[in-house]
């Protein structure tokens, strides 16, 4: 018995220190039947377990604090308690009805004390109204359950509601009320005023909700805040803290830290792997779109990987067919998750894919559509990033209606407003139709130093496809063919074969009116007048 006392104290000062491993250890020294630990020392050790991934220990421990808590008669700590216990089992093991069962216990609990003191059992009815679709009444209980939480004085409480209250806001479709809630949720968390596992919690839901909705300036601010705060941290690991590697490798991949973003990825899908159920996905998903733009291998691995836990392989699988030339699978592919998915914001992240692949295959109209549809988003959402997507679409779909004047004029707007967030990426990206359309109006100087810019970004970033894509378009050969999109240079392709506009039509499934507009346009921006001058000139000037 007599070392107990120093079993705690030092378990006590760990915690403190955020060593929490060694914590851990320390409190289960100085447990014992004889001697078991107090209520308040079985939450610090519980919350030590939580947030470096030992879900089993944490839930014997939460388990043990709430019977302590419910026999006291504290209801507002033992629905704080139970809480946690949800959250340990919905987001690292997925198992909602035990989950549920725990608040259930607890709503009991505060029913037979007839106490009011239920706020923490609002979050997870809450949840259930997010997942439906009902954000009007999730934003009801989440404002009620912050009142509830500023009478008790409970900064944990306070900043989980009013975090979730925010998410809830913006999928309400209103940008200025949902931004101001997450932005007071995040003063207490920069401050320090919330407990660990709220920090590491709450950090990433803040984030992820400003990713939903393009506020890629505020999402990369709490980056750089959540990434210093990690920094002091002696241990990550864990469910909770592999969420928070994923949205450090996010805004890793927008600044151009590729080698480090596909560390912390690859650790998040381990530390995930086995507790972290619903956030497992989503570390999959994003390794998945990092070696797709690096041409790395192992990107249906990932993009399979992030199916099986439950999170969608679109648009990134998309667009990695789109890459191969099947055009086919990933219009199918996002059709159907279009179909699936009504809200705005969670419409928006498809539309730029939707329209890559509406050029490609030459559907102007469809890419006029979903123009009309992001326009629309951007009146909801008028982020930086929200506005730059829509430059950039307006700009590529005047390059395909051989508008080079207003293109450029929406692809420069759209890079002046990725540069200022800062993404190197997307910069470049639009640097290429920049250059095209520089081409288009006769200007080559213009044109090369575009792609010159365009192209040190990729080989910097090891983004390899557009490095090589770049390269080609640089050479003299395909300076010929820079006025054609990549559609028109197939079609142009199959003309120098002999195929007829019906047979080019069944070999690229589409219409026969649509091969007819390829090659109207096609003989337009070469300057020839017949298919067969058309054939000629691709000969004489190497197109293979």
């Amino acid at each position: 018995m007599s070392s107990e006392p120093g079993h705690l104290e030092t378990a006590r000062e760990h915690h403190g220190a955020s060593r929490w491993a060694r914590a851990c250890e320390e409190y289960a020294a100085g447990d014992s039947e004889t001697t078991p630990l107090s209520v308040e020392d079985l939450e610090c050790w519980a919350e030590a377990a939580q947030v470096i991934g030992r879900i089993d220990e944490a839930i014997a421990v939460l388990t043990r604090s709430f019977e302590l808590w419910a026999e006291a008669g504290e209801v507002h700590e033992a629905t704080r308690t139970a809480y946690w216990l949800w959250s340990a089992h919905v987001f690292t093991r997925g198992e909602f009805a035990i989950a549920a069962g725990w608040v259930g216990r607890a709503q009991t609990l505060a029913a037979e004390r007839g106490s009011d003191e239920y706020g923490w059992l609002l979050i997870p009815r809450a949840y259930v109204y997010i997942g439906k679709g009902d954000f009007a009444t999730a934003e009801g209980l989440l404002h009620r359950a912050t009142e509830l939480g500023l009478g008790r004085g409970d900064i944990d409480l306070i900043t989980v509601a009013t975090t979730m209250r925010g998410r809830a806001t913006l999928k309400l479709g209103s940008l200025e009320d949902g931004l101001a809630l997450l932005d007071a949720a995040m003063v207490r968390i920069l401050t320090r005023a919330t407990s660990p596992r709220t920090t590491s919690v709450m950090y990433c839901a803040a984030i992820g909700s400003c990713y939903e909705v393009q506020e890629i300036a505020r999402a990369a601010e709490w980056s750089v805040a959540l990434d210093q705060w990690l920094g002091t941290l002696p241990q990550l690991g864990g469910a909770y803290f592999g969420n928070c590697r994923i949205y450090r490798a996010i805004l890793m991949r927008l600044r151009g830290d590729w080698s480090r973003a596909q560390e912390e990825l690859e650790q998040a899908c381990r530390d995930l792997a086995v507790d972290g159920q619903l956030v497992a996905g989503h570390a999959w998903y994003e390794l998945g779109e990092l070696r797709r733009l690096q041409g790395r291998p192992g990107v249906e691995e990932a993009f399979e990987r992030a199916t099986a836990f439950g999170h969608s392989a679109q648009p990134g699988l998309a667009l990695y067919r789109l890459s191969q030339g099947n055009t086919q699978a990933a219009d199918a592919g996002l059709r159907r998750v279009l179909a699936e998915r009504q809200q705005a914001d969670e419409r928006l992240l498809l539309l730029p894919a939707v329209m890559e692949v509406c050029l490609a295959s030459g559907r102007i109209d469809e890419a006029n559509d979903v123009i009309i549809e992001m326009a629309k988003t951007a009146r909801t959402y008028p982020t930086t990033a929200m506005r730059a997507i829509l430059d950039a679409a307006r700009g590529a779909l005047a390059l395909s209606e051989d508008r080079p004047a207003a293109a450029l004029a929406g692809l420069r707007a759209a890079s002046d407003r990725w540069r200022e967030l800062g993404a190197v990426y997307e910069t470049a990206q639009v640097g290429v139709r920049i250059a095209m359309g520089c081409r288009a109006l006769g200007d080559d100087e213009g044109a090369r130093m575009e792609l010159r810019a365009a192209l040190a970004t990729f080989e910097r970033l090891g983004a390899s496809p557009d490095a090589s894509l770049t390269r080609g378009l640089m050479s003299d050969q395909n300076a010929h063919f820079a006025v054609l999109s990549p559609r028109e240079i197939e079609v142009l392709r199959l003309i120098v074969t002999g195929s007829t506009n019906a047979e080019i039509a069944a070999l690229l499934a589409l219409s026969e009116r649509t091969i007819h507009r390829h090659v109207s346009n096609i003989l337009t921006k070469l300057g020839v007048r017949s298919r067969t001058a058309a054939a000629a000139f691709a000969v004489h000037h190497g197109l293979t």
